[in-house]
């Protein structure tokens, strides 16, 4: 706004400079009675007090540089008014005359007399009130008089066209226009003018006569006017026409308005070489006319024919915009095939909208009228190539969009550097890399960002959710057709110097123009059917044909977006940039993309859908990526004659989940490989040849390094590395190993993992004294010796030592039938027992009894000590496992007489307390659920049912626990925190001291982790005392047998149930 405010104060400064060279005046001379009394002696009158002078005549008066001259006096006498400054260079800002009241006054005179006769050198305005009559003088100079005479009709009076008339003859000959104004609509006074009226005018430019009656005007009322170029009659009465053929006119008139109450003959003008408008609202038309007809207060013209004689072209439509002066050949959709001649505009410039015809070619700008166009429209055509001697010589605005066109000479370009605007949106266009000059525009348009304008505030208000937006609306501004939003880019980089911002919203922003499709005039690659990525470079190399998208070096935080498949060869450079992560849609779909350069990112992975299925060099050095995926690896390594991948200086993990990853990059980057290996220090020698190490914390807190050489065909186990911390696995299946490794092997004592299956093994030498896992399956062995078996059971013991044993030729005869009950009796160890066979017979050797493989006479003797044997177990483990087998009695209600037992408080009123808090109010429903509704009815007591309203908190826990037969205790972490739970755990524990019988179940749940909540009392009894864990599988069995269960409890309550 201030802006605005500065270029208005400009632009009226300009106006008025040649007033202001002049020094304001502000003040009447002193001595102007002095003077005044030395021409008329004492006898006249004369006092000048505050700028006011006063003589028997006027009054004169002198305000803010505005002098007013009140003639009092009402009979001319003689000029008696002098000079009112000392000095010549003085200016008035006006001089108004007043108190004439004769038509014939000689006091009527043209502001330069006046000024003559004060001595001031100009005035801006000069105005004199007549009793009918207002005259207005602009910009009056005391040499050339005024630049604007305008007459007012205040009243109609038969004189004032004899003032008009005397007042136009005494004007100075350099007034430029004259207005003649009624402003009483009601009424039309009649304007006579005189025919010399104009005599000696050369330099008048204009002549308006408003809502008048004109008479008198001939072809000799403006034979001095030369110059004059604008003739305007608005809502007047014309009755003869003729003074229209004057030749001055003719030669002279550029702008003619007739409003007028006749007809006008348009022909009256045809001999007016240099008539550009004529604006009419009642007319008879004329068809060589070369000036454009307007119609009142319309904007658009009506053409006849060019000053070059060419009509407006045949099915096109001409009109005449005065606005914006230019004239419009519209030849939209006519099916035409070549440009026609065209028409020249009298005034201002053409625009030809040629759209959506068949124009394969323009024409040569030697085409009549096709040079001098301004503005050419040619979208929509079939137009294959532009040249620059088919162009206009001087176009402000070229539309070639959705042509054929796919390139541009260096002519061309050169040409539409002058063109202000260019729109080429729905050509497909084909860059070389060595058309610098192609490469340069292209980018210099693709800097022009034009937002759609119904899409602009949607994608401001989306990019508002991620950053202040503010700082980039203040860039764009609406065209001039409100079409787009347009911004440069490179001006928004200079005004914030390319910060790290900036740059970050700009990318943000040109992903929502592509999300929102808001792009007005894309530019459309061949290629890609799509624009080239922000901020790179696209073109084809014209020896291989490969196409280049270059993105490096712009610290781009997203992988560009490409939406359509790529189809050619292509290569994609996106190195040096601050890619973490690759967007949809995947581009495996680039069948055409072969090459992938994205060193010096930040990319964290690299899946599948990230490799082009025909990709041929892949450059992912030096990023983020801690491993590829195994559906990566499998791809790659199908490809491996195929595709080059560079992987290194990635923080590889050498981790064991990722194996598949570590023996392609082991194979392809060797050094990357050991360099992954040393990072997690746990050993700093090389891996084994042919062999995977990596590190393997699944299965132990601490570090393992797990050696893969399964399926190499080896004879021999290698030298192993040596640990700096941790254990070993050894994986060494599939191979021709027939010696079992030395037991001089260094590092084997740290082996706690050995895989040696499917391999020529026969006999076990040595075994690590850490070993929790042995398979030896699929292999040659037939028995293992007492010291192996002594070893393998001492393991099993004490570390739980898993083995498998399956797949091999064991020997089953009495000989071996130590080995035999070693596999039954470690069954629970020994993976899949049942496939473990004996050579020859196919039978499971778990399923042979050692009779079978050892006949005696004495098995009458070994069955009677089996039994006895049998019957003392089973006597040990019913003395051992009483309590489960009770509960099991007790489920399945057999030989209830051995579980039932006396309660010493059977008329109590219920079978248990339920004693929870109220959080846990939720875990209450499977106990009502499971003791009162299942098998064995148990009446409960808890709060929320059975405790009055009102009643005493403690007194009810008090009663509760006594009226009870077992008090359950939710233990929760809830219940540890509650002060009331606290309170019913030691009640139910003082009452079971009392009775001197367990009455307290107490059932803890998961969440508790300690008892530090309880006191010391409380803590002591949950320490020493067992109690039911709520996740243990057999809970509710363990429950149903701590609640109360006498003999005839179930009877009675079956009877009970029977009676309600």
């Amino acid at each position: 706004m201030s802006s605005q405010i500065i270029f208005l104060f400009v632009l009226i400064f300009t106006q008025n400079s040649r007033i202001h060279c002049s020094k304001q005046l502000d003040n009447i001379r002193k001595d102007y009675c002095e003077i005044y009394f030395g021409e008329f002696g004492e006898n006249r009158s004369c006092s000048i007090t505050d700028n006011i002078v006063t003589t028997e005549d006027y009054q004169m008066s002198l305000v803010v540089s505005t002098l007013k001259i009140n003639w009092t006096s009402p009979v001319f006498h003689r000029w008696n008014i002098y000079k009112i400054c000392n000095e010549t260079d003085y200016e008035l800002f006006k001089i108004t005359v007043h108190g004439i009241r004769s038509a014939v006054d000689m006091r009527i005179s043209p502001g330069v007399h006046y000024l003559d006769l004060l001595g001031i050198r100009e005035s801006v305005g000069y105005d004199i009130y007549l009793p009918s009559l207002v005259i207005t003088e602009e910009y009056v100079h005391y040499a050339n008089g005024p630049q604007n005479v305008t007459f007012k009709y205040l009243n109609n009076s038969p004189l004032n066209s004899m003032v008009i008339n005397n007042y136009i003859r005494k004007t100075m000959n350099d007034t430029k226009q004259i207005q003649i104004h009624n402003p009483n609509t009601f009424e039309k006074p009649t304007l006579t003018m005189e025919e010399n009226v104009f005599r000696g005018k050369y330099n008048m430019s204009a002549v308006t006569f408003t809502d008048f009656s004109v008479k008198g005007l001939t072809v000799k009322t403006f034979e001095n006017l030369t110059s004059l170029s604008r003739l305007i009659f608005d809502n007047v009465i014309l009755r003869d026409l003729s003074f229209l053929r004057s030749s001055t006119l003719q030669e002279s008139l550029t702008y003619c308005v007739m409003k007028v109450a006749s007809m006008v003959d348009l022909q009256n003008f045809d001999k007016n070489t240099n008539l550009e408008i004529i604006e009419v609202n009642r007319y008879k038309s004329f068809e060589n006319l070369t000036a454009f007809i307007c119609e009142p207060y319309k904007s658009h013209c009506q053409f006849t024919i060019g000053f070059n004689k060419v009509a407006c072209p045949f099915q096109c439509n001409c009109t005449y915009d005065r606005d914006k002066s230019r004239l419009e050949i519209d030849c939209w959709q006519k099916k035409l095939r070549t440009i026609p001649a065209l028409p020249v505009p009298k005034k201002g410039h053409s625009l030809l909208v040629f759209k959506a015809n068949w124009l394969a070619e323009l024409p040569y700008n030697s085409l009549e009228g096709y040079k001098n166009l301004k503005s050419l429209d040619v979208s929509y055509n079939q137009l294959t190539s532009l040249s620059l001697s088919q162009l206009p010589e001087s176009l402000y605005h070229l539309d070639i969009s959705h042509n054929i066109i796919s390139t541009l000479s260096p002519q061309v370009v050169e040409y539409l550097h002058s063109v202000n605007t260019f729109y080429q949106v729905g050509n497909k266009w084909m860059i070389y890399c060595d058309e610098y000059y192609l490469k340069d525009f292209f980018r210099n348009e693709a800097n022009l960002l034009r937002i759609i304008t119904s899409k602009f505030d949607d994608i401001m208000r989306s990019m508002s959710l991620q950053i202040d937006t503010s700082f980039i609306k203040m860039f764009f501004f609406k065209h001039t057709d409100n079409l787009y939003l347009e911004a440069n880019e490179d001006q928004m980089k200079r005004a914030f110097k390319s910060s790290y911002k900036y740059l970050k919203a700009m990318e943000l922003l040109n992903q929502y123009i592509g999300r929102f499709s808001a792009q007005y005039d894309e530019i459309i690659l061949q290629h890609l059917n799509a624009r080239c990525p922000y901020r790179c470079s696209c073109c084809v190399e014209r020896q291989t044909g490969d196409f280049i998208i270059n993105c490096r070096n712009l610290t781009l935080h997203f992988y560009p977006v490409i939406p359509n498949p790529i189809e050619y060869n292509t290569t994609i450079y996106l190195d040096a940039n601050e890619i973490s992560n690759v967007i949809v849609p995947p581009i495996t779909l680039y069948i055409g993309l072969k090459k992938l350069h994205l060193s010096q990112n930040r990319l964290r992975e690299l899946p599948l859908y990230m490799l082009p299925k025909n990709i041929t060099y892949l450059d992912v050095r030096n990023n983020r990526l801690r491993y590829l995926t195994d559906n990566a690896v499998a791809f790659l390594e199908n490809r491996e004659n195929i595709t080059k991948i560079e992987l290194s200086g990635n923080p590889w993990e050498c981790n064991c989940r990722k194996k598949t990853f570590l023996s392609y990059l082991r194979k392809h980057e060797p050094m990357e490989y050991e360099t992954a290996l040393r990072r997690v220090n746990i050993t700093q020698d090389k891996c084994p040849v042919d062999c995977i190490c990596c590190v393997d914390t699944s299965k132990s807190e601490l570090l393992t390094l797990m050696i893969d050489c399964s399926g190499k065909d080896l004879r021999e186990i290698p030298p192993l590395p040596t640990l700096a911390v941790g254990q070993t696995t050894l994986i060494f299946e599939r191979n021709n190993l027939k010696k079992w490794p030395s037991s001089f092997l260094l590092e084997f004592s740290n082996v706690t993992r050995l895989y040696l299956a499917h391999n020529r093994l026969s006999a076990i030498d040595h075994l690590p004294e850490k070993l929790i896992h042995l398979d030896i399956s699929n292999n040659n062995f037939t028995a293992l010796d007492d010291r192996v078996r002594g070893f393998l059971q001492k393991r099993m013991n004490s570390s739980q030592m898993k083995l498998s044993l399956f797949g091999n030729p064991w020997t089953c005869s009495c000989e071996e039938k130590d080995f035999l009950v070693f596999v039954k009796a470690h069954a629970k160890n020994i993976a899949n027992p049942l496939a473990i066979q004996c050579s020859g017979t196919g039978r499971s050797l778990i399923e042979i009894e050692e009779a079978d493989i050892c006949p005696s006479v004495l098995i009458y003797f070994t069955s009677l000590a089996v039994s006895l044997l049998i019957f003392a177990l089973s006597l040990n483990v019913f003395v051992c496992f009483r309590r489960p087998i009770m509960i099991w009695f007790y489920e399945h209600e057999i030989c209830l007489s051995l579980v039932a037992r006396r309660e010493l408080d059977e008329e109590k009123k219920y079978d248990a307390f339920l004693a929870f808090t109220h959080k846990d109010e939720e875990l209450v429903e499977e106990f009502v659920d499971r003791l009162e509704n299942g098998k064995h009815k148990f009446r409960l007591c808890f709060y929320l049912r059975d405790w009055l309203v009102g009643e005493c908190i403690p007194d009810c826990i008090n009663q509760s626990v006594q009226g009870s037969r077992r008090i359950i205790i939710l233990m929760t972490k809830n219940f540890l925190q509650s002060t009331w739970g606290r309170l019913e755990f030691r009640l139910a524990l003082h009452a079971t001291s009392k009775d001197r019988c367990k009455r307290l179940i107490v059932v803890l749940y998961p969440d508790v982790e300690n008892f530090d909540d309880l006191d010391s009392e409380l803590k002591a009894y949950m320490v020493l005392n067992t109690y039911l864990e709520r996740n243990h599988p057999n809970f509710w069995n363990k429950l149903m047998y701590s609640m109360p269960h006498d003999m005839h409890s179930k009877r009675r309550r079956s009877d009970e149930e029977t009676e309600v």
